[in-house]
């Protein structure tokens, strides 16, 4: 199995309303994904609550049969999809792919 986790830093958003709105856009876009993406065994998505100097926005956190699967999963329409809405506000990423 593999776990593939990924951190987002979001920019500053112009109101709490926007910012709540596009969160809304990124729970719809990902509701389901599993469902939808073959190669998911697992999805789970979160947003930071400490808001603190060294904490990221975002997380999603997906588990995938095998290393094989990650390009497959990357590449699916409903995953670039949903990253290109990440993108809209990501000012940074980090991400790691883990045998467990």
């Amino acid at each position: 199995m593999i776990k593939h986790i990924a951190l987002f830093k979001f920019k500053s958003f112009e109101s709490e309303e926007v910012k709540e709105n596009y969160y809304k856009r990124i729970r719809k876009v990902f509701d389901g994904l599993d469902k939808r993406v073959p190669e998911i065994k697992f999805l789970q998505i979160g947003f930071d609550e400490l808001q603190g100097e060294s904490s990221y926005d975002f997380v999603v956190n997906v588990v995938l049969e095998n290393i094989e699967a990650l390009p497959a999963y990357m590449n699916h329409p409903e995953h670039v999809k949903a990253a290109h809405i990440i993108r809209e506000m990501a000012i940074d990423k980090k991400a790691i792919d883990y045998s467990f």
